[in-house]
């Protein structure tokens, strides 16, 4: 956002000012003929944002204060709280950078031209806070202003910030369409390129909605390429954090590790650090997934330790998901899911709401609070009724639905309606989901067939936890127990194997039953060969199933 206004909101406001600037930066052949002190406020000005441009927001701030200091002109010095806004809102300060806005629009009361710039930049800074209905008013002003006064970037912004609101309201077709206008109407040159990318990437995140993942894939890439190669670097965090998101979706879980570092890597280059807790949450998320503990630990901690207040902004929910996924508490984990969801509330049909929601109607019926899991069946099928013949959406609102009424039937649609939509981390967590009704019910064989569906792609995802999670679910309910163990093999066990056998049994992996018992790998290992020994069993599934089927585990 930094550029755009930069380039956009100074070039545009006054014809004098534009002409400085074009002078200050080699646009234009020399400066008009205004006062000396005049010119040199300009020049500071365009050197303010230069500093912005370049994370350098301490000399940045100097400069803006000096500013407001000695300028009495008002539509210089809502430039001036326009970028202070800027930097706040890349601090990930979206609560201070709405006001920021506030007082710039108040200095440039009358200019349609400049109120319809600093609309449409104030529009997507309020999106990525949260309130999605003073960005709606925003950009709609935003376009009837710039429509009015010949200000096309406020039109082309105003059309962006409209796809990330109907995204957010669980509209993909018109957010689509706002997209694609948005994309049509992009033009090269200054003021452009930043502008150019983000609706790049809103295009992508609508496509990522309507399960077009590869296209989704492109646009959003396109944007990174937009950014990258005229240096508008100012939300280029963002899209990388984006693109890391859709392949968490499609199982890219490399793909996504490595946008998660850049986004990262760029996030401290820039001083945009806004897009950090989705990109710590979604690289922690899929670590805790393969029984990473301490890394994903680690990125937890980071996360939570610059979090900017108990609310945040978009991506706060996935720091919650992924510290759900690490822990072994049942309770804190069905804690932390609630937070997640109570984190989408601002935009709660904005992609995020189809991975989260069946985990969390499951974690409510188990602890039989049909209050919290009716309310997110409710949403989600709302969400699907939204966005009709959108196959993954129909797919969220089933398996909601068959878990909130013990239905296995309806589960099971919600599992067919996924293949092929191209996310198969949520398909095999949906086969899961209808394996267990199936048991409930009897089903057996229905439910083996559904976890080794399961089965098949959580050991592509490399998704330890979850591969522990389908061999536990076997064996509880659809392995036969091995005949011949022992009659006393319980009895040869030593305290300490004892322990390590109902862990491995409950799906813990070596790595985090040596964390738990504070001992290496290896020693775990060495326990799990004696255990294995004396029960005659050569699986973690086969001890399962015995330990299932006795009054030992």
């Amino acid at each position: 956002m930094s550029n755009t206004v930069s380039k956009s909101v100074a070039s545009h406001a006054v014809d004098a000012h534009t002409a400085v600037e074009a002078a200050a930066r080699g646009w234009g052949p020399q400066a008009p003929t205004v006062g000396t002190d005049e010119q040199a406020l300009l020049l500071a000005e365009m050197d303010m944002w230069a500093r912005i441009e370049a994370g350098d927001f301490d000399r940045a701030t100097a400069a803006a204060s000096r500013l407001l200091i000695v300028s009495t002109d008002p539509p210089q010095r809502g430039r001036v709280e326009a970028a202070i806004g800027v930097m706040m809102q890349r601090a990930g300060l979206m609560a201070d950078a709405r006001e920021q806005f506030e007082r710039a629009l108040a200095l440039v009361a009358g200019s349609a031209s400049d109120e319809a710039m600093f609309l449409a930049v104030s529009s997507l800074s309020r999106v990525l806070g949260g309130d999605i209905a003073g960005a709606e008013m925003q950009a709609e002003r935003a376009i009837a202003l710039g429509e009015q006064s010949g200000i096309d970037f406020a039109v082309r912004q105003g059309l962006t910030t409209m796809a990330a609101v109907h995204l957010a309201n669980g509209l993909p077709h018109v957010a689509l369409l706002d997209a694609q206008k948005a994309v049509g109407l992009a033009t090269q040159g200054e003021a452009q390129a930043e502008y150019r990318s983000t609706a790049h990437v809103l295009l992508g995140m609508a496509r990522a909605e309507l399960d077009q993942l590869p296209e989704a894939h492109e646009a959003i890439l396109t944007g990174v390429k937009i950014a990258e190669d005229e240096g508008d670097t100012g939300q280029l965090s963002w899209y990388l954090a984006s693109n890391a998101l859709l392949h968490v979706i499609d199982g890219e879980w490399d793909n996504a590790i490595r946008d998660c570092q850049a986004a990262l890597r760029v996030a401290r280059e820039t001083g945009a650090v806004a897009a950090r807790p989705l990109a710590w949450g979604i690289w922690a998320t899929i670590e805790a997934a393969r029984a990473k503990s301490s890394q994903a630990a680690n990125l937890i901690q980071q996360a939570r330790s610059h979090r900017l207040g108990p609310y945040g902004g978009l991506g706060e929910e996935w720091v919650a998901l992924a510290q759900a996924a690490n822990s072994h508490d049942g309770n804190e984990r069905y804690d932390l899911l609630c937070e997640a969801w109570f984190r989408l509330r601002g935009a709660p049909f904005l992609l995020a709401w189809r991975v989260f929601a069946p985990q969390l109607v499951h974690e409510a019926m188990d602890r039989n609070d049909l209050g919290v899991a009716s309310t997110v069946t409710a949403t989600a099928m709302e969400g699907a009724r939204r966005a009709p013949g959108v196959a993954s959406a129909l797919a969220t609102a089933k398996v909601c639905e068959g878990l909130l009424n013990r239905d296995p039937v309806v589960c099971q649609a919600g599992v067919d309606a996924q293949r092929g939509t191209g996310r198969p981390p949520t398909h095999a967590l949906f086969c899961m989901d209808a394996a267990r009704l199936w048991q409930e019910s009897g089903e057996k064989d229905r439910a083996i067939v559904l976890l080794q569906e399961a089965s098949t792609i959580v050991h592509t995802l490399h998704a330890t936890r979850w591969s522990a999670l389908v061999g536990r679910m076997l064996g509880a309910g659809s392995v036969p127990a091995p005949r011949n163990v022992p009659p006393d093999a319980w009895g040869e066990l030593t305290p300490t194997e004892r322990h390590v056998a109902r862990l491995a049994a409950a799906g813990r992996t070596n790595p985090e039953i040596a964390a738990e018992l504070v001992v290496s790998p290896r020693t775990v290992q060495t326990h799990m060969a004696h255990i294995h020994a004396k029960f005659g069993v050569s699986s973690r599934v086969q001890l399962a199933a015995h330990l299932a089927g006795s009054d030992l585990g």
